[in-house]
């Protein structure tokens, strides 16, 4: 499963860097949204990197994409402590503003994972990412005050709205000319947003946007997976997962599925036992 993971992290890097060099990725920076995190990983030589993107839910419960687990750790190249830090500052690379947790301990991924990063190696055309759910949960040991906490959707909700509803997602993703020399380093750390012009339904699993009409760059990148898809501000109703090349839509898991949402309910329960 570890190394499935690391697998998967490095193909989905490799893939987005052939397809998006030379391709500058422009977002607004954002500095109102504070429910939205950055998950930072320690390597063995003690830099801190940027891993991803999530969202507070509860004050001790951060979403994210499943894929953003690198609990073990030392299958990671150069290896990876088993320490992490979730920073709430705009400026990810800070040193304030941060609160550390355990990647073996504090981070749950839904058991669809396994198969959802599973199906990018399957060769007999039977599995595909979008028949999985990808969504994680980070767990806090003392609650977070003075934060914004994201609302979870009601049950269905997107597929009753109204048209022309207007969507902005928020991530730490990567904002820098890309080259064939990718690296962790480069990711300048800074929260982003993006308005999303339109969010279309895949599935019941999957939604996945538009370009934007107007610069016609993709929404998510890299570290951007378990940023959220808002709806008003404040309703989490998609968590980003998968990006294609440049200029095609990123996708998220659609967080207004049942199923998705008993899942995050039952395990916050679970662990902290409280209700969402």
């Amino acid at each position: 499963m570890k190394k499935s993971i690391l697998h998967f992290v490095l193909t989905l890097m490799t893939l987005q860097t052939a397809y998006c060099q030379d391709v500058l990725v422009a977002k607004t920076i954002d500095s109102t949204h504070n429910s939205v995190v950055a998950i930072l990983r320690i390597d063995s030589a003690g830099n801190i990197l940027v891993g991803g993107s999530g969202v507070l839910i509860n004050s001790q419960v951060i979403l994210t994409a499943g894929h953003v687990n690198f609990s073990g750790g030392q299958s990671l190249p150069g290896g990876c402590k088993a320490s992490g830090l979730v920073s709430f500052s705009n400026k990810a690379l800070n040193t304030n503003d941060r609160v550390s947790f355990d990647w073996t301990k504090d981070v749950e991924s839904y058991p669809d994972t396994a198969n959802f990063i599973k199906s990018f190696s399957d060769t007999t055309g039977k599995l595909k990412p979008t028949m999985f759910i990808d969504i994680g949960l980070l767990f806090l040991d003392h609650p977070i005050t003075g934060k914004q906490i994201a609302k979870l959707p009601q049950p269905n909700l997107l597929t009753k709205l109204p048209e022309n509803v207007s969507f902005l997602g928020v991530g730490y993703g990567y904002d820098k000319l890309m080259d064939s020399t990718f690296r962790f380093s480069s990711i300048d750390g800074l929260r982003r947003k993006w308005k999303i012009d339109s969010a279309l339904l895949l599935n019941d699993l999957w939604l996945y946007s538009n370009c934007d009409t107007v610069i016609r760059q993709q929404f998510m990148n890299i570290c951007d997976s378990g940023a959220p898809l808002f709806l008003n501000n404040d309703i989490v109703v998609g968590t980003w997962s998968l990006t294609g090349a440049y200029p095609y839509p990123g996708m998220a898991v659609r967080i207004d599925n049942q199923k998705v949402l008993d899942w995050i309910k039952s395990s916050v329960k679970k662990r902290l036992g409280v209700d969402l």
